[in-house]
């Protein structure tokens, strides 16, 4: 677990320009030695990032490249009561809000450049490449019963989705029930969602996120899904930074109407976007699998398939694939 330093973030700003920059103009603009430059060179390099070196020249960058910034965000956010922390590597952001123990009255926030042990549903991993995509969790606190969050996930998706909208799409983005964004039956966003229950009735809520952004593609060919990314898509860099603050504010205003509306204040917005209806899917849940029609939501966010003699199951849970 590394904390983001300020010297690996203002290195990379400097190289960002993807000119050649040598080590003792680095140094000098950030107070450090010719030597402390090149490790933090060589930590971008084992991270995976591509950085042309010349003893003549410097250093530069082969693509651009910028680092998720802790003052810009804590400053865009300042009207905002939360604690947010931005680290370096760590082994997962919702395994570490998790293990703080001790429910927050606050929203706690955790970003990650890399992540050791990033993990989806059921526990599964989750890859991201250093500085390219955007991983983080959101802690807080909810004045609601476990019975009461089945549509949580899908509460999540649409404020993603809402915020992603101002990149205009070429096409439509779709939201895959219970925690996947897609565009064009690609992945380019996961959510996963921790729910802490305590003895005196309080419920903490841990929600994960993991978006696509910068990842051009799987080098070492980790993923095995269809995914995209928003830069591969609109065919250019995104700034991480206004991405995430601009879908922090869309959550919290999400997540509030939710406390207070329930997800049936959602319904009518998830039917724009749900992938899955009128096709048919198989549903697995445990060692239960159902095979129909999928028709929609109940207010209660429940997957409704209609089986092959006409009955209506209900789905609380589940991985869903699309039958070909």
């Amino acid at each position: 677990m590394k904390i983001l330093s300020s010297n690996l973030r203002e290195t990379v700003n400097i190289l960002s320009d993807l000119n050649y920059h040598d080590g003792d103009s680095i140094g000098n603009k950030l107070g450090i030695t010719r030597s402390a430059v090149w490790k933090i060179i060589k930590k971008l390099q084992d991270y995976g990032i591509k950085i042309n070196s010349t003893k003549s020249k410097g250093y530069a960058l082969e693509s651009t490249l910028r680092l998720l910034d802790e003052n810009y965000i804590k400053k865009s956010l300042s009207e905002q009561d939360m604690e947010i922390t931005v680290f370096e590597s760590v082994e997962s952001t919702n395994d570490y809000l998790k293990n703080l123990g001790k429910i927050n009255p606050i929203p706690r926030i955790c970003l990650a450049e890399y992540q050791t042990k990033g993990r989806g549903r059921h526990s599964r991993s989750w890859h991201a490449p250093f500085g390219q995509n955007l991983t983080f969790s959101y802690a807080y606190p909810i004045a609601k019963d476990v019975s009461e969050l089945a549509g949580l996930s899908l509460v999540v998706g649409l404020s993603v989705i809402n915020t992603l909208k101002e990149f205009n799409f070429p096409k439509k983005l779709s939201l895959k029930w219970p925690n996947d964004i897609l565009y064009e039956d690609k992945k380019i966003v996961g959510i996963l969602i921790d729910v802490v229950a305590e003895s005196n009735g309080q419920t903490y809520i841990i929600i994960g996120i993991g978006i696509n952004v910068n990842m051009s593609h799987d080098e070492e060919n980790i993923i095995t899904q269809k995914w995209d990314s928003l830069s591969n898509i609109l065919g250019s860099y995104i700034d991480r930074n206004k991405l995430f603050t601009n879908l922090i504010k869309c959550l919290i205003a999400y997540l509030n109407k939710f406390e207070y509306q329930g997800f049936s204040a959602f319904a009518d917005e998830f039917c724009l976007y749900d992938s899955l209806f009128d096709k048919q899917i198989k549903v697995l849940s445990g060692n239960s699998e159902v095979q129909g029609m999928a028709i929609g939501i109940n207010n209660l966010g429940h997957l409704l398939v209609q089986l092959a003699g006409g009955e209506i199951k209900i789905c609380s849970s589940g991985d869903t694939t699309i039958i070909k």
